[in-house]
Parts: C-alpha cells; sequence; structure tokens
C-alpha cells in the first residue's frame, strides 16, 4: 500500500473513531501498570503510607513526631507525603489493592498522554513519540504505588507552564505557582519543581537582548520563583518541609545503602542506558544544536539520574518538553528534505485530539483493563510475599515485646499494627542508627547482641539469608520459632507462650 493510501485509512479511521495518539499512548502506559501488580504494590513504602494516611483519617492532624515506631516514637518527623498518604488509604480501604494500582495506573496514564499532547505540539508525530517512549522507559524501575506518582502530572503540567513561558519571552504568571501548594503537600520532589524555574529564570536573564529586558526578565521570573516557594512553605510543616529534602541528603550512610537511592546498575541493561545511547547517537548523527543553557539542565538531570536511578522519572518527562521547542525547526528541516518516515504522515490525523467518540472508547478500555488486577486474586498474591505467615506464627504463639525486624519488613509490621525496629522512613531515624542497625544485623561488627538488650528485643523477623539470623542460630537464650522462604521468626527463652 502507497504512503497515500496509509494516509487515507488513518483518516478514515479517525472519522469513525476519533481517537488519538495521546489516548492510545494512555492507554498503553495504563496497562503497564495494572498488568504488573504485584510489582507495583509490593513495595514496603506502600504499606507505611497506607498506615501513616489511616492515622490521619481518625486523629484528624498531621503527626510531627514518629509514630508507630518502637525506637524512634517520641523523635521528630516530618511526614511530608501527608496528602499522599490520606489519598492511599482512601483508596485502599474503600476500594482495596485494585483501587490503588488503578489510581497509580490513572495517573501516570495522564502525565504521558499530557507529555506526547504537549510533543506533538511542536514535533513530528514519530520523533513525539520516541520521547513520550523513553520517559516511560525512564519511569519504569521507579514506578510504585506511592505519593510521588500522585505528582507525575503536576511535574509535566509545572514543566509545560515553565517551558511555555520561556518559548514566549515571558516570566510564568502568579496564580500558576499556586500549583505548588498541592505538590509540596503530597510529595518532597517539588523541591525539584522551585529549581528548575531557578534555572529557567537564570535562562532567561542571560538570554535577554539587552539591558532593560535583562532587568525585566529578572523582576518578572523572580517575582514567580518567590510565590513558588512562598506557596511550598504552606503545609503543616512550614520552613521544617522546605529544608527536609536537604536533609536527606546529608545522609551519606543511608543513601549508600537504601536501594532505591543507588545508582543504576549497568551490569544489567538499563532504561538510562537506552536514553543515553539514543541522546549521544542524535547529537553526533544528526547534528542537534541545542542552546547552552538547555544543555546545562539536561546534563544536570542525566547526573542525577545517574546518582540515584529514581531520579529516571525526571529525566525521562522533563528532558523532552526543555529539549523538543529547540529541535521543532532541526527536525522538520529533515522532513522537508524528504528525510522524514512515512510514519509521520501515517500518524498525522491520530494526533490530532480524540473526539468524543475516542474519549468514550478511552473510558470504556481502562474499564476492560481494569479488570486484569480483579481476575488474577491480587490480595493473596501479595500476601504471598510478605511475613505475613511469619506473623501468624508470631501471634499463634503469643509472643509479645519489642522487635528487630528487616529494614524492609518495617512497613508491613506498622500496616500489621506492629511497631517496628526500623522502616522506611530514613530521615526519622537518622544516619548514625541506620548506619548502627545496618551493621549490626549484617554482622559488620559484634554489636548485635548489645543491640537487642539496648531496647529489650524479645523476638526478631528477619530475612532467611540475613547474617543475623546465622548469629541468633548460635546465640545462647534465642531459639528458631517459624522459618518458610520470606522470613525466619527467632524468638528470646520465654518469650513464646
Amino acid at each position: 500500500m502507497s504512503s497515500t493510501g496509509r494516509a487515507d485509512l488513518t483518516r478514515l479511521d479517525r472519522s469513525r473513531f476519533g481517537i488519538s495518539l495521546p489516548a492510545i499512548a494512555g492507554l498503553g502506559a495504563y496497562y503497564v501498570v495494572v498488568s504488573h501488580g504485584v510489582k507495583i504494590l509490593h513495595d514496603p513504602d506502600t504499606y507505611l503510607h497506607i498506615a501513616v494516611g489511616r492515622w490521619i483519617i481518625a486523629h484528624g492532624t498531621v503527626p510531627h513526631r514518629g509514630i508507630f515506631s518502637l525506637t524512634m516514637p517520641d523523635a521528630p518527623w516530618v511526614a511530608h507525603e501527608w496528602l499522599g498518604e490520606i489519598i492511599l488509604a482512601s483508596l485502599f480501604d474503600h476500594f482495596g489493592w485494585v483501587g490503588l494500582l488503578a489510581a497509580t495506573g490513572l495517573t501516570f496514564a495522564a502525565a504521558v498522554a499530557m507529555l506526547l499532547r504537549q510533543l506533538l505540539r511542536s514535533l513530528a508525530p514519530v520523533h513525539a513519540m520516541i520521547g513520550t517512549a523513553l520517559a516511560c522507559a525512564l519511569a519504569l524501575p521507579h514506578l510504585l504505588a506511592r505519593p510521588h506518582m500522585l505528582t507525575l502530572p503536576i511535574l509535566v503540567v509545572w514543566v509545560i507552564g515553565l517551558v511555555r513561558a520561556r518559548t514566549e519571552d515571558r516570566a510564568p504568571p502568579l496564580w500558576f505557582a499556586g500549583l505548588m501548594v498541592l505538590w509540596a503537600n503530597l510529595h518532597g520532589g517539588y523541591m525539584f519543581g522551585i529549581i528548575l524555574a531557578a534555572l529557567l529564570a537564570g535562562e532567561a536573564v542571560l538570554a535577554a537582548r539587552d539591558w532593560r529586558t535583562r532587568m525585566a526578565a529578572a523582576r518578572g521570573w523572580a517575582a514567580f520563583c518567590a510565590a513558588s516557594v512562598a506557596a511550598a512553605l504552606i503545609t503543616p510543616f512550614g520552613i521544617d518541609g522546605l529544608l527536609l529534602p536537604l536533609q536527606l541528603t546529608r545522609m551519606s550512610f543511608a543513601l549508600s545503602v537504601l536501594e532505591e537511592w543507588h545508582s543504576p546498575n549497568f551490569q544489567q541493561l538499563q532504561p538510562l542506558e537506552m536514553w543515553i545511547i539514543f541522546a549521544l547517537f542524535a547529537a553526533l548523527s544528526l547534528g542537534w544544536r541545542l542552546p547552552v543553557t538547555r544543555v546545562g539542565i539536561v546534563l544536570l538531570l542525566v547526573h542525577m539520574a545517574l546518582q540515584h536511578g529514581r531520579h529516571g522519572e525526571l529525566l525521562g518527562f522533563v528532558a523532552p518538553l526543555l529539549l523538543a521547542p529547540a529541535l521543532a525547526q532541526q527536525l522538520d528541516r529533515r522532513l522537508e528534505n524528504g528525510r522524514g518516515l512515512w510514519l509521520d504522515r501515517l500518524m498525522a490525523e491520530l494526533a490530532k485530539p480524540a473526539g468524543v467518540g475516542g474519549l468514550a472508547l478511552t473510558v470504556v478500555a481502562l474499564g476492560a483493563l481494569t479488570i486484569l488486577p480483579l481476575r488474577g486474586s491480587l490480595a493473596q498474591r501479595l500476601d504471598a510475599i510478605v511475613p505475613k505467615a511469619a506473623l501468624g506464627a508470631v501471634k499463634a504463639h503469643n509472643v509479645s515485646g519489642p522487635v528487630l525486624n528487616a529494614y524492609r519488613f518495617g512497613g508491613y509490621l506498622i500496616f500489621s499494627g506492629i511497631a517496628p525496629f526500623i522502616d522506611g522512613r530514613a530521615e526519622l531515624y537518622g544516619d548514625a542508627f541506620i548506619e548502627r542497625y545496618v551493621e549490626a544485623v549484617l554482622g559488620v561488627n559484634d554489636q548485635l547482641p548489645a543491640l537487642l538488650g539496648e531496647y529489650g528485643v524479645t523476638w526478631t523477623v528477619l530475612e532467611p539469608d540475613s547474617p543475623a539470623v546465622r548469629l541468633l542460630d548460635h546465640l545462647p537464650g534465642w531459639r528458631r520459632l517459624y522459618a518458610d522462604d520470606i522470613a525466619v521468626v527467632q524468638v528470646r527463652d520465654g518469650a513464646a507462650h
């Protein structure tokens, strides 16, 4: 079939159904989430967030101390994701795991669809789809049912607003800074939004034509950045919430041992590697030329993604929005010279906004896809990979008293009504405590017996391959109570009845 015939066929299909590329991309993103339900939901912090959200709803206030913790019950703590935790707890209590999974899928799908729709404003469909596909790939490793997912659409809207203001050579309107209020109460990632605004403000000043326009740009962007910071302070914690992300970056030991803060492991194929290879190919072979300020911001994003794998989604969703305005004319010239792909012409009609029929079809498809996790005994599969059976044995034998737990079991213990020795709130426990705990459990030193005695620990629930399990097997006064592939429970003599 000729390219003309393909284009005619596309126009016919579109006129009948009114579908669009962003809707198709959003459905694909939603399918990725709901078809990987266990992976999306099986994160210790998901259980923690549900428990904290339930506490906030029950008490009608936001905690300022280390609720639930065995070792740090009265330590200061900033529940900076409090609004996201309320949302997650409400979804779980009303709709179960499927509700939580569907909400995660919808926010991811919305971010993907908005990203693609914006890219289509300046890029040909094939190029816009490539940028969107790379963004999805970079987001996959950190695709979890946690508050940060609720902010992905906010991130996209924020970057679109900032980039549009720069393209039109003006500062963003002050009312747009109000979006920061919602972002700051959902997740600590809002700090990146403020930093990006400051970077683009610097670009606006540097790119100004003369002194007069430079001063005007400085005043406009300074006012917007100040308004954004002020909006970010409208939380239950004020300045403490603003300082929390800075506090986390100083926890060098915790960042070195917590998996989600690790650098990507390039011993295996990583989405980030694919992104870097593609960018280098485009820059070296296609001759892309970009403003030095945008290159600098993208390099900062690459550095962040290389330093901590969880920042990959920032690179994926922000970089194409920053680069698209500068690349549009360069890519268009390649199409005009006959070097474009016929697929660009085939998808030209699909790039238009969806019609009423297309939107209705999208809603029906979302409902149909949501049936997938309902058919898969999602709750049972999740129960099989958490220490539920181990805690059942503890209850059956009337074991009581303080517990020493594996780090990744902390959230589930809280979810089950048990105060953990440690959980995923690294900022609550601090670098020194985490280092002492990790070294004791890994057998780096001989401090495990001292740690057990100091906190009066009467039972432990640890992973089967933990060095602490082997040590407790030979420690006088301790015995195994239960063991399976997920967890081993060991108790002090006299603790079980």
